[in-house]
């Protein structure tokens, strides 16, 4: 074979072991020196190809993508500073514990510092963020070709092993990088006789087993039989079977249990909202438990870590389905590798709670709801607290939430009403809690679960993606983006960096004055600006009904915001106390 002929089938190989992995979502971005992976993706019969001018969105999608289907998708892109643009993506998957491919084409050995166009050092470029990153030969038929499938092979185990995360594959090329016919027989594929008369790939690995060890049940078990007062944390779950599981056990052994945002659990209308007690210094002093047991991922809210480090109980064990230290106070007595909801449904069989810690949990919850309610009353204006507050109780059945960082997820995991007919699918970026790339991993979300997604975001986080809304209009499912437009960075407002005021407004405020009707419009998008929450709850119904993307703009003031949040928590914050002390 000639330099192009190994070239192309090289790359073919690449691609074509990828797909008998069943990873078949291609996300590429346009680029001369990956012409021989593109081609081989486009062409290849059961490939799905999406184009991303920006590598940046293409990396976000594909993160929410594996965060809805727990499979990768292959990132393309070509040499130099578009292999940089990925990063963002790559550190909030390695984070977040979310599988990813990096396909990168680059230049050859002899251009490598050489003050060659567009080639920078790519080898190793993503650091510790890696489960494994390689540096491909460029192609040439003195490497064994079982040598190449293997190492694919290599790369997706990695990525999807006992922590899954990001692989990156750095690749070569030498022009020309243009494809040519390929001759229907060569020697150096006579090593893959076998392998091309099937279907499979060269190697399969198995994946990892997270089944609960039975040591770790019969330790915690005792330890819920010795203890006088048992408190559950669920963070961040993937499913709402681990949600229904850890919701079980809190309810089998009568333990008090704070659900996130993002554990699955609180959409579900038995569950009770903790969140709105821990603003009690009544509480806190009331209630301490001994033994904190915490379900899956991380928390948004600052208050449970706030409480525990005041409780200072006893135990405090962690179950989450890897192996990485999830201990960030440096409390924690026994962490356990396990999938949460099999650990949760193992401890409840034959578990004895040895005390619970009664708690008038309906009346609280009843009477702070009905706070909240006064907010979101027909005529009253749309605010941020609202638009959470009836966006959570009109989400249509099969569709999902997505939440950006910062004010959207906090106020969605205050203020959120519990549903009784509807609990979506809630997916966050919480593992770096960036504000970069939401609307793309949103968009992906919705791709991977084919189903229609609602976006929370702020407005600094919608002008950061805001390239992303060309994902929009192409997406089979669409994705509807709710902007909470402040002027700004409203989460500043509540830190104490705001009393400088000399600084805070020009420094942290970051006002922009940006038009989003226009975005809209650029974007081809429909567009609504409702004033009220009547009329945003008749504008988003109208959305939803579409079937089509579309943006609804709430307008706030981040003054406004601040001290309606204010006024609410003071509120709660005294009902809760009544309660508790009458």
């Amino acid at each position: 074979m000639n330099h192009r002929q190994t070239t192309t089938l090289w790359s073919t190989l690449i691609v074509e072991e990828f797909v008998r992995h069943g990873i078949t979502l291609f996300c590429i971005s346009p680029g001369s020196r990956s012409t021989p992976l593109t081609i081989a993706a486009a062409r290849h019969a059961k490939t799905e190809c999406i184009m991303f001018p920006d590598e940046r969105a293409g990396g976000f999608f594909a993160l929410g993508y594996a965060k809805s289907t727990g499979k990768p998708a292959v990132l393309v892109c070509t040499s130099g500073t578009a292999v940089a643009n990925y990063y963002p993506a790559v550190v909030e998957a390695s984070s977040d514990n979310r599988p990813m491919l990096l396909l990168t084409a680059d230049r050859p050995f002899e251009l490598i510092d050489a003050e060659a166009n567009q080639t920078i050092r790519q080898p190793g470029i993503f650091g510790a963020y890696t489960r494994w990153n390689v540096q491909l030969p460029e192609p040439s038929t003195a490497i064994p070709a079982r040598s190449l499938l293997s190492t694919i092979d290599h790369a997706v185990a990695s990525s999807m092993g006992e922590v899954p995360g990001p692989v990156h594959i750095n690749a070569p090329f030498r022009e020309p990088l243009e494809p040519v016919e390929l001759p229907g027989e060569d020697p150096w594929l006579l090593q893959l006789e076998a392998w091309r008369k099937n279907s499979a790939p060269l190697c399969i690995s198995s994946q990892p087993d997270r089944l609960p060890p039975e040591d770790s049940v019969q330790r915690v078990r005792k330890l819920l039989e010795r203890s006088s007062s048992t408190f559950i944390l669920a963070g961040q779950l993937d499913s709402p079977e681990e949600a229904e599981a850890v919701l079980e056990l809190a309810k089998g052994i009568g333990a008090p249990i704070y659900a996130d945002i993002s554990s699955q659990i609180r959409f579900h209308p038995e569950y009770l909202p903790l969140q709105h007690l821990m603003l009690s210094e009544e509480f806190m002093d009331r209630f301490r438990p001994d033994t904190v047991i915490h379900f899956g991922g991380k928390i948004v809210g600052k208050l449970p870590g706030v409480a525990i480090r005041r409780w200072k109980p006893e135990h405090v064990v962690v179950v989450k389905n890897h192996p990485k230290r999830f201990d960030p106070d440096h409390n924690v007595t026994m962490s356990i590798q396990s999938a949460p909801g099999a650990f949760a449904r193992a401890l409840a069989n034959r578990t004895r709670a040895g005390g619970s810690h009664a708690l008038a949990l309906e009346a609280v919850c009843r009477e702070t709801r009905m706070e909240i309610d006064r907010l979101c009353s027909p005529d009253a204006p749309v605010t941020e607290i609202s638009a959470a507050s009836i966006l959570s109780g009109k989400l249509p059945r099969k569709s999902a939430l997505f939440l950006a960082n910062s004010m959207p997820v906090r106020d969605m995991d205050n203020y959120a009403a519990n549903l009784n007919d509807s609990r979506p699918l809630t997916g966050v970026n919480r593992g770096a809690s960036g504000i970069d790339g939401n609307i793309a991993t949103a968009a992906g979300f919705a791709r991977g679960l084919r189903q229609p997604v609602t976006l929370l975001i702020g407005d600094l986080s919608f002008l950061h993606d805001l390239n992303s809304l060309t994902l929009l209009r192409d997406l089979r499912h669409p994705l509807r983006i709710i902007v909470n437009n402040n002027n700004g960075g409203g989460i500043f407002s509540f830190l104490p960096i705001a009393g400088q005021t000399d600084v805070f407004e020009t420094h942290f405020g970051t006002p922009q004055h940006f038009c989003i009707r226009s975005a809209a419009e650029t974007f081809g998008l429909a567009y609504d600006n409702p004033s009220t929450n009547a009329g945003f709850a008749s504008s988003y119904a109208d959305l939803c009904r579409s079937g089509q993307p579309g943006i609804i703009e709430i307008t706030g003031s981040r003054a406004n915001n601040l001290s309606e949040h204010r006024r609410l928590n003071a509120r709660i914050r005294t009902i809760v106390d009544r309660h508790l002390c009458g």
